[in-house]
């Protein structure tokens, strides 16, 4: 029989894939309050979860990551000594952290290392300083002058705190750079580092890994605010009959889908699906039957063809990836993994139908 962490191993990415699949599926609407975590820069910090407390009091579905206690929890001295070796740098203190859940590393990285791009996404992303948030905002556009995210996150603050105006300005910022990273890979390789030091099997490695960028990648779905946001200011003008400002925040909208689905970052389903959904959301307001530049010569009622055709597509996908995880050896399933990495999930998971196919595993 096949061992129990490899068979774990596929329903972390099945959950990842599905999970987020069913939840930005559902119609448009306030995404669900997520309590605060309850610490910041000055104030004691504890053991406990970050993870834990921000789900107290809001109901789990299947898109929230996986609880720490779905993996194989590492031995605290191995973290350390790990950290040792790496002179406890921000690397391995933002590894520590994710793989223990451990919020005193992540102080300790934003004490020691505040200009850090990738720890400032990490707080961001985990709102782990909630009241120190618009600082660390500012941070991170001052580290990555380059990187369109952090003009982006900024906007979404400004849209929630009712500030369009600061919003617009983020946008057309965002708008002028071509990067737009977030660490993914980067926070994977750092986790296989750490667990491969610890001597974890490939599946438990493969399997804190992928449970660790979970966090990240999830809050990547918050991002259709920002769309929600642009939306809101499309009616105001439709409502002014100023139909020009109502097509170029579409364009705004349907630039900021196209960074999001692209590069590095397109290799995760949930990118892909947070694109779809905040072009949806942008091009509610145009004409359906008109084409537009900015969409590539189609009209706004073909586009949104091509998303729901997308999204069965995924969904067709993920039934043949479910029988695939069934039959898959554990060489596989490393296989399918690196090529994630390198080529992309959906790619990777195609890859994997294809070899449970060609080579079912008929072993006990």
């Amino acid at each position: 029989m096949r061992k129990l962490n490899t068979f774990i191993l596929s329903l972390v990415v099945l959950g990842i894939v599905i999970g987020l699949g069913m939840y930005l599926n559902r119609k448009h609407g306030p995404p669900p309050a997520q309590p605060p975590v309850q610490s910041s820069i000055a104030a004691p910090t504890t053991n406990r979860s970050l993870r834990h407390i921000q789900s107290q009091s809001a109901p789990r579905d299947l898109s929230e990551p996986l609880q720490p206690t779905d993996v194989a929890q590492l031995p605290r001295e191995k973290v350390e000594e790990y950290l040792a070796r790496h002179r406890r740098d921000v690397a391995s203190l933002l590894a520590a952290f994710h793989a223990l859940q451990d919020t005193n590393y992540l102080l300790e990285a934003a004490t020691n290392f505040p200009n850090d791009p990738h720890l400032q996404w990490t707080i961001l992303a985990r709102n782990a300083f909630p009241e120190d948030r618009r600082k660390w905002l500012d941070a991170f556009k001052t580290s990555s002058p380059s990187n369109s995210l952090a003009n982006y996150l900024s906007a979404q603050d400004y849209f929630k705190n009712h500030q369009p105006e600061a919003a617009m300005k983020e946008i057309a910022a965002a708008s002028s750079k071509s990067q737009f990273a977030d660490y993914s890979i980067e926070t994977i390789l750092d986790a296989e580092e750490l667990y491969r030091f610890n001597g974890s099997s490939d599946a438990d490695t493969h399997t804190g890994a992928m449970t660790t960028v979970s966090d990240e990648l999830h809050q990547l779905s918050q991002f259709k605010d920002l769309a929600r946001g642009l939306q809101d200011l499309q009616h105001q003008y439709a409502n002014s009959g100023d139909a020009a400002s109502v097509h170029a925040l579409a364009k705004m909208g349907i630039d900021f889908a196209n960074r999001i689905a692209t590069g590095d970052n397109g290799k995760f389903v949930i990118n892909q699906l947070v694109a779809n959904a905040s072009q949806a959301i942008v091009l509610e307001a145009l004409d359906q039957n008109t084409s537009y530049d900015f969409l590539a010569g189609e009209t706004p009622a073909q586009r949104l063809a091509d998303i729901k055709q997308q999204k069965l597509s995924i969904q067709e996908l993920n039934k043949s990836f479910v029988a695939a995880i069934a039959s898959a050896t554990g060489d596989q399933m490393n296989g399918f993994y690196e090529r994630s990495k390198i080529y992309g999930e959906l790619p990777a998971i195609r890859w994997l139908v294809q070899q449970t196919i060609a080579t079912p595993n008929t072993g006990n």
